[in-house]
């Protein structure tokens, strides 16, 4: 073992020597480089400029820094302006998995050339284990190379370690490491980390490894220039450095710290400038209006403070919370709505502000996209641009805030004609018709009590229905989703006294265009029949949830409007070929508990469509009876049984 050991030992010589004679052979770039001072271009320093260079005229200062700041806010940005490339050796910790490698990422860092070196004498290790000692037991030249290296290293610039939190090493082995190179080796050292996620782990190992701490504040000014300076298309360059201070302005006031958010914002302004047409760019009012809230919305989808539904319903989210609030005080209360949270960020700009439509904002905020169309109809049907006469007269009266009185009145006029003609068939712009009825009779714009509108309402759509003129709800689950919380990307004008009376109109809406369609049901039947007898396959197709066809009919109930009788009779004359799928027609249609649930209006029927079975099944000779049998659904059966033990108890 003695005989191993001072093998090693003479290796370990060996290689020192090796390396001073690289050092040699290499040269002047890993020569040791005295502290300077520094001279600044700009006399207006940070904090964190002042101190580090203070820092860097530090000999062996024995304790490292700490630079913390939130994600993006340009920590790593702002220390290389201070530090700069040949003056530190930069080491990203992120994946670091061991004390070794963090050693060796410095190495290769500090002395590259050696480094590289090193897997050249690497490459020759397997002839260097023959002889024994120290390779063979060690079994990797680059680990040896590390040692010696450590040894032999000079502070000659700041060491800088990035990404902290992204280590994979224990805290305190990092730590211990990174101390290392302060205590025995006497070099200055800078450490990044995202202060929310690391600092409540430190504890004692930050008074033994950092003397100070500072808290970077991102330096949005130089950010925004630098970002300015990327954007090519001269009209949107011009939009976002003519809105400079109001981009600033939201930003700052959204309180969120990221640099980085900052870029995707004044990327996001390029790409809407590049929809706009000319006469919206040179609206000066509109594009001060504009520009600030795309910022404001931007930032809060960006930071994960709002998401689709909280900007599909911006107009109903304060009457909302303020209806559940009312004669509640302190623990009471519920919980704010994160757009009024978002909302009360931004005093001096109108979240609520329909510029921008809902649709608009998810499109462009949830999914990435820009339509051109969609925002240019958003921007059309704003003051900014309105043209009465070219809109449905609602879209005037909606905006009454920004346009004369004598237009508005005129809206207000066109739109009692619409009431009084019953022209209005459209089931969002009816909404939005007696929506706004009931907000003049609340402010005394129009006499009249709320009740008198409801009323007027609900005569409005039972004339449309009786004259066919009012649309059936459509066949799919989300036929009141074009027009729910909001239409045509502007949401309903309701006052919070008039909440209740809105939503009588709205339940009455729905039942209407619900009993619409069962204005329809004899000819739905009738074809439904028509398919049992002659062809099942589109019966399966229309009456369950497949992968394939629009199943039109699979979550509507309307099978118990046909006897029971008449349903087996025609399902049983058909052609046998037929029979099993009516089989599996039914048993799809009622799997996953839809009897309980969507469709259980059928459930009576469906008991009479089994009992009807069985008794065909009694009544049938020779193989007919089985043909029967092996057709009767499972889910019927099931439901049988169920009804049979609720008899019994």
């Amino acid at each position: 073992m003695n005989m191993l050991w001072a093998k090693g030992e003479q290796i370990f010589s060996l290689l020192h020597k090796v390396i001073k004679a690289l050092r040699n052979i290499i040269g002047s770039k890993d020569a040791t480089v005295g502290p300077k001072e520094h001279q600044r271009k700009n006399a207006l320093t940070t904090h964190l400029e002042e101190y580090l260079e203070h820092y860097q005229t530090l000999e062996n200062p024995g304790y490292a820094v700490l630079v913390t700041g939130e994600w993006g806010s340009g920590k790593t940005h702002q220390i290389k302006q201070v530090i700069q490339d040949t003056e530190r050796y930069y080491v990203s910790l992120f994946g670091i998995q061991t004390v070794e490698q963090l050693h060796a990422e410095v190495f290769a860092v500090a002395s590259p050339k050696l480094a590289k070196a090193a897997k050249l004498v690497d490459g020759a290790s397997g002839a260097a284990a023959s002889i024994g000692g120290l390779f063979a037991f060690a079994g990797a030249t680059p680990s040896v190379f590390n040692a010696v290296f450590r040894r032999d290293i000079k502070p000659d610039r700041t060491l800088i370690f990035d990404d902290l939190e992204r280590s994979d090493l224990r805290l305190k082995d990092v730590l211990g490491a990174i101390n290392s190179y302060v205590e025995q080796h006497g070099f200055r050292v800078v450490v990044l980390a995202h202060d929310e996620k690391m600092t409540a782990k430190f504890g004692k190992l930050k008074e033994k490894t950092f003397g100070q701490t500072i808290k970077v504040s991102p330096q949005t000014d130089d950010a925004f220039e630098k970002f300015l300076g990327q954007i090519n298309h001269h009209r949107a360059k011009r939009l976002v450095e003519e809105n400079r201070n109001a981009i600033l302005a939201a930003f700052h006031a959204s309180e969120v710290r990221s640099l980085r958010i900052l870029r995707h914002v004044i990327e996001d302004l390029d790409r809407l400038a590049k929809t706009l047409l000319d006469e919206h760019i040179q609206n000066q009012e509109a594009m001060a209006e504009l520009v600030p809230l795309f910022v404001a919305l931007n930032v809060e989808t960006r930071s994960g403070r709002l998401d689709r539904q909280a900007l599909m319903k911006r107009r109903s989210v304060s009457m909302g919370y303020y209806m559940r609030a009312h004669g509640k005080t302190g623990d009471q209360l519920p919980e704010k709505p994160s757009f009024m949270v978002a909302d009360e960020r931004y005093p001096n700009i109108d979240l609520e502000n329909n510029l921008l439509s809902d649709d608009a904002l998810c499109s462009m905020f949830v999914e990435g996209s820009y339509p051109a169309e969609v925002i240019h109809q958003s921007l059309n049907d704003s003051a900014h641009f309105l043209k009465p006469q070219n809109v449905p007269p609602w879209r005037v009266v909606i905006n009454f805030d920004e346009l004369d009185d004598d237009i508005v009145q005129e809206a207000v006029v066109k739109m009692e004609q619409q009431i009084e003609e019953r022209s209005a068939t459209v089931s969002g712009e009816i909404l939005h018709i007696f929506a706004l009825k009931l907000m003049m009779v609340d402010y005394g714009i129009q006499a009249g009590t709320m009740d008198e509108v409801v009323k007027q309402a609900i005569h409005y759509l039972d004339d449309l229905r009786n004259g066919g003129n009012l649309p059936p709800r459509t066949t799919d689950w989300r036929w009141i989703d074009p027009f729910d919380q909001s239409f045509d990307g502007q949401g309903y004008w309701v006052t919070e006294a008039a909440k209740p009376y809105f939503t009588k109109i709205w339940d009455h809406l729905i039942a209407s265009r619900e009993l619409a369609f069962e204005d329809q049901l004899p000819e739905i039947l009738k074809l439904l029949m028509a398919m049992v007898r002659s062809d099942s396959k589109q019966f399966f197709e229309h009456v369950s949830q497949t992968n394939n066809g629009e199943n039109p009919y699979a979550l509507i109930p309307l099978l118990h409007h046909i006897p029971a009788e008449e349903f087996v009779a025609t399902w049983l004359d058909s052609p046998n070929e037929n029979w099993r799928n009516v089989y599996y027609a039914i048993e799809n249609r009622y799997s996953h508990g839809r009897l309980n649930s969507d469709l259980s209006a059928e459930e009576d029927w469906a008991y009479n469509v089994y009992q009807t079975l069985m008794r065909k099944v009694d009544e049938a000779e020779g193989f007919r009876a089985p043909r029967i049998s092996r057709v009767i659904p499972k889910v019927l059966i099931e439901l049988a049984s169920e009804r049979e033990a609720e008899e019994l108890q």
